[in-house]
C-alpha cells in the first residue's frame, strides 16, 4: 500500500469489483436500524485483491451479521481463532478484533441504532461487548433457515427484503417502545456535542445514576466510554476522508485537548500508532468498506 497514499485499493482486475451497497431501512424501522449493508467479494490467486484479513477498531456499533457463504474467523487476541456463527449479534467494542474472511465472502450487515438491538431483543447488551452472540440462541433454527434461503437467492436486493421482513416480524411481535434515552443515545453519536453527562441524563428525563445504569443495559458500555469511542471513530473518518490533514489538526477538530489524548485513544482502541493508519487494513477505513 506504500504506493497508494489515500490508503485505498480500487480492486480493479479484469473489470471486476466487489459488491458493496447500503440500503435504508423501512420507515417503521428507522428508529431501530440505521442501515443494511451488503458486501460480497471473492479472492483467488488470479485477482489482485488484498489479503482477506481486517481489523475492526473500537466502535459504537450494534450489528446483526449474516454470513451467507464462507464462514468468518474471529481472531480476538494472539493466535486464538474462533469460527463465527453464520448469524451473529454483536455489540460495541472498546478494543480491536481481527476478522479473517473466506474466499467467497458474502455478508449482510444490519446496523442498528445505539439501543436498537436492546429494543428488539430485550437482552442486557453488556454480554455483546467485544464479542458476538450466536443468533440461534436468541431466535432458534429460524435464522438457520433464513441463511439456507438466502443461499438460493441470486438478487442482493431480494436478500435485503427477506431479512428486513424477518426483522419487521420481530419488531411487530416483541419490540420495546421507544423511550427518551433511545433518542439521546443516537444524539450522543455526535462527537462535537459539548453536553455533560448530567445534561444528557436530564434530556433523557432520568437522574444521572438512572441514566448511566439504563445506558449500560441498553448499549453495553458506559455513556462516558461511548462518547470517547464516538469521538475516536469520528477522528478516523476525518483522516480517511482528508488524508492530507495532520493528526494534530484532526485532534483539535475532533474535540481532543491535544494530540497526546488522541494518541492515548489510538493505543487503547486501535493498538497501533496513528502513523500505521494506512498500513493496517481496517473495517471502514481502508480497502474494506465494512466488516
Amino acid at each position: 500500500m506504500s504506493g497508494n497514499p489515500s490508503g485505498r485499493t480500487n480492486f480493479i482486475k479484469n473489470n471486476r469489483l466487489p459488491f458493496f451497497k447500503v440500503y435504508p431501512p423501512a420507515a417503521n424501522l428507522t428508529g431501530l436500524i440505521r442501515e443494511f449493508q451488503v458486501y460480497h467479494a471473492k479472492w483467488n490467486e488470479e485477482e489482485n485483491l488484498p489479503q482477506p484479513f481486517i481489523t475492526c477498531l473500537a466502535n459504537t456499533e450494534q450489528n446483526l451479521y449474516f454470513y451467507i457463504n464462507d464462514p468468518v474467523t474471529v481472531i480476538p487476541a494472539g493466535t486464538i481463532k474462533i469460527i463465527s456463527p453464520r448469524v451473529v449479534v454483536t455489540g460495541p467494542k472498546f478494543k480491536p478484533v481481527g476478522l479473517l474472511f473466506g474466499k467467497d465472502h458474502l455478508m449482510i450487515k444490519v446496523a442498528f441504532c445505539p439501543t436498537g438491538t436492546y429494543r428488539l431483543l430485550g437482552i442486557d447488551m453488556q454480554q455483546t461487548v467485544n464479542k458476538g452472540l450466536d443468533a440461534t440462541a436468541l431466535w432458534g433454527n429460524e435464522v438457520t433457515g433464513i441463511v439456507e434461503q438466502l443461499r438460493k437467492i441470486a438478487s442482493y436486493d431480494a436478500m435485503i427484503e427477506m431479512i428486513s421482513a424477518f426483522i419487521d416480524r420481530k419488531f411487530d411481535k416483541a419490540c420495546r417502545p421507544e423511550e427518551p434515552i433511545d433518542n439521546i443515545a443516537i444524539r450522543m453519536l455526535d462527537p462535537l456535542s459539548d453536553h455533560t453527562l448530567e445534561k444528557w441524563a436530564s434530556l433523557a428525563c432520568l437522574s444521572l445514576r438512572q441514566f448511566e445504569r439504563n445506558f449500560i443495559t441498553r448499549v453495553g458500555i458506559s455513556p462516558k466510554l461511548f462518547i470517547r469511542i464516538a469521538r475516536f471513530e469520528y477522528a478516523m473518518k476525518v483522516k480517511n476522508d482528508f488524508p492530507d490533514k495532520s493528526w494534530a489538526g484532526i485532534a483539535l477538530e475532533c474535540g481532543y485537548t491535544d494530540s497526546s489524548h488522541l494518541l492515548k485513544d489510538f493505543k487503547e482502541f486501535a493498538e497501533f500508532a496513528p502513523g500505521r493508519f494506512y498500513l493496517n487494513p481496517t473495517s471502514g477505513f481502508s480497502e474494506f468498506p465494512t466488516g
